[in-house]
């Protein structure tokens, strides 16, 4: 098997948004299909490894947040079959609730950021429950990995698993680990226990959307693990702030913590487009919340 890292260039960022080419034994496969709006980028690049955008026929979806899930449409009309937890199977075939809830979130910037998400018919999606599946010629576990999502799953390939966004975020050449932690599913407990499932099954390698291979795969998760629990505790401490104030105050401290990694004001700015801090205040804010109020 033979992947290609593909950089869908979003927002004319690079590594913001990858998608994932796998060169199977019976045909093509592509993990995430990224917004509708960088699919012009994506088929451009398929093109250019000499693969001709009909012959992927499936395309897996970690979750169904538009960043990851938002250009699926536009492969099944070329006919290939969309594979998603079956908690985002509906909103794949009707995504008018799945907009909605985005739109509230990224108001007049909605067509900008996400394009035309097109809805998919329903002979065309595949739900994927944990287990594993032959695909094209080559054997894929479903992961159910929720904790950044409850429709969340990775997807493991002998030793290497595709994290989605359970795996966080980490640009090529830097240990920094970003959290997106967005409201409204960011669940600290359930993002533990998915961490422990993928370290207890010793992957070599990670590949993650937000942004390519990771070689030192244990080490990412427990620096993830370490990471959750910080973001968390200081949005705890924080929790009295106004909402405008404490997503001010985090996106600083967070920056903070980056420069204090070494990361370049460059390659941070890849961190705020994959993953912009002012939403991991939001969602970890309203997890910690609800918590309080149970």
């Amino acid at each position: 098997m033979k992947i290609h890292v593909i950089d869908q260039e979003f927002l004319g960022t690079k590594i913001a948004i990858a998608s994932f080419l796998l060169e199977a034994p019976e045909g093509y496969i592509l993990i995430e299909s990224g917004p509708a709006t960088t699919q012009d980028t994506l088929i451009k690049k398929i093109k250019e490894l000499g693969v001709e955008p009909e012959e992927i026929g499936h395309v897996l979806i970690t979750h169904i947040h538009l960043d990851h899930s938002g250009g699926a449409g536009y492969w099944a009309q070329r006919g290939a079959k969309i594979y998603v937890h079956p908690k985002g199977a509906r909103h794949l075939i009707n995504p008018e609730r799945l907009l909605a809830s985005a739109a509230r979130i990224y108001l007049d910037r909605m067509e900008e950021l996400w394009g035309t998400t097109l809805p998919i018919p329903a002979d065309s999606v595949v739900e994927m429950e944990e287990g594993s599946y032959q695909i094209a010629g080559l054997e894929i576990q479903a992961l159910e990995t929720p904790g950044h999502a409850t429709h969340h799953l990775a997807f493991r390939v002998g030793d290497i698993i595709f994290t989605g966004d359970v795996g966080a975020c980490r640009m090529p050449g830097s240990d920094f680990i970003s959290v997106p932690g967005p409201p409204p599913e960011f669940n600290l407990e359930l993002w533990l226990e998915s961490l422990a499932k993928m370290k207890a099954l010793k992957p070599e390698t990670l590949f993650l959307t937000h942004f390519g291979e990771v070689a030192d795969a244990m080490s990412h998760l427990e620096g993830l693990e370490f990471r959750l629990r910080d973001c968390v505790e200081f949005v705890r401490v924080n929790l009295e702030l106004e909402p405008q104030e404490l997503s001010i105050a985090y996106q600083n401290w967070d920056r903070e913590q980056a420069e204090g990694a070494g990361v370049p004001v460059e390659i941070y700015n890849s961190y705020e487009k994959a993953n912009p801090s002012f939403m991991s205040s939001q969602g970890i804010a309203r997890y910690l919340r609800k918590k309080r109020d149970e």
